[in-house]
């Protein structure tokens, strides 16, 4: 540990007194594709359900504090991942510790700051080291709509990524449909705790069965059971109205950028 901070939060555990913290990690650099609008749908189904939620955020130079119910990562550019990898690092056994217990919802940077390696043909540079995997960056580029399978089920997301990740040992989504047509590809890591995905949009939003099983990893952490209110439905109805267009268009609407 760092300092005596780190090592509070290190041994905290699990939040209690009936509310559920997210954290949210450098919002500033890793939030530029609505990551942001992640966090809300999660405290609003939460708070629907009758649940006190609590939102944090960790930016660069400040301590973590004590352990979390959820972790959110969004997404950046490259120079976003280099900004904060160092202050990262400086947590590196923290979020480590974290991770074996406390769910966390890494999108695209987000994911790629939890591998072990990020390749890009202006230096490489180490990750966290949470997942074995390494990012491959400057592959082909995808930018479109695009469908995939889960363990939560069918999900819509947007693609605006070049990055392809090796040695993962369990795939969070298979991509069935993209902008090229019908597609088999993998997308993506997923363990115990961990989803990581390359889908944006924000993802949440459009897809409240995957925001349902965060919510309710995140109340379990928290010594809370979590059953989705009535009143959802409502939401729910407007995230698969828009999913239904999007995935009726996903293939014709958009062109990928090579």
């Amino acid at each position: 540990m760092n300092d005596a901070t780190d090592e509070n939060a290190r041994k905290a555990g699990p939040s209690s007194g009936g509310t559920i913290r997210i954290l949210q990690l450098y919002p500033d650099e890793l939030g530029v594709t609505g990551d942001a609008g992640n966090v809300d749908v999660l405290r609003i189904r939460l708070e629907r359900s009758g649940h006190t939620v609590a939102i944090e955020t960790h930016r660069p130079g400040a301590s973590l504090g004590t352990e979390p119910d959820l972790v959110v990562i969004g997404n950046g550019p490259l120079s976003a991942l280099r900004r904060v990898l160092p202050d990262a690092l400086r947590h590196r056994l923290t979020i480590a510790e974290w991770a074996q217990r406390v769910p966390f919802f890494a999108v695209g940077a987000g994911l790629e700051l939890l591998c072990a390696r990020i390749h890009d043909s202006s230096g490489d540079l180490d990750g966290l080291g949470v997942l074995g995997a390494e990012a491959h960056r400057g592959r082909r580029r995808r930018v479109g709509y695009a469908i995939a399978e889960t363990d939560e089920g069918t999900i819509t997301g947007f693609e605006d990524q070049a990055t392809e990740l090796t040695g993962v040992q369990t795939r969070f989504a298979t991509i069935v449909r993209d902008v090229t047509g019908p597609a088999s590809r993998p997308d993506g890591v997923r363990t115990s705790t961990i989803i990581g995905t390359l889908l944006q949009g924000p993802l949440l939003p459009l897809n409240p069965l995957l925001a349902d099983h965060l919510a309710g990893a995140a109340a379990r952490h928290a010594g809370i059971t979590y059953v989705p209110d009535a009143s959802l439905a409502h939401y729910d109805r407007l995230a698969a109205h828009a999913t239904e267009r999007m995935r009726s268009h996903v293939a014709s609407v958009f062109t990928t950028i090579q």
